[in-house]
């Protein structure tokens, strides 16, 4: 299975890209694909993390699917 994955901010200077296609060997929620292939380049926990699913925020138990679209946006405050 495939999903795009959508890095915005400084996510995507750290993964070097806006976007990647990562193949999946099989059904894995959105915090076991974050520690499996994001972890170490973006360097931060997984709960440093905001992360949507096909335009919807999720959790980090949210199962991921064949053609799903996940974003990856660090967290923004402001003031």
């Amino acid at each position: 299975m495939s999903i795009m994955v959508l890095f915005f901010s400084f996510a995507a200077d750290r993964m070097n890209a806006r976007q990647k296609l990562y193949d999946l060997d099989g059904t894995m929620t959105v915090k076991e694909f974050f520690e499996k292939f994001l972890v170490k380049p973006l360097g931060d926990p997984f709960d440093a993390w905001l992360f949507s699913v096909n335009q919807e925020w999720v959790d980090g138990d949210a199962l991921l699917h064949d053609g799903d679209e996940v974003a990856v946006v660090p967290p923004v405050s402001g003031g």
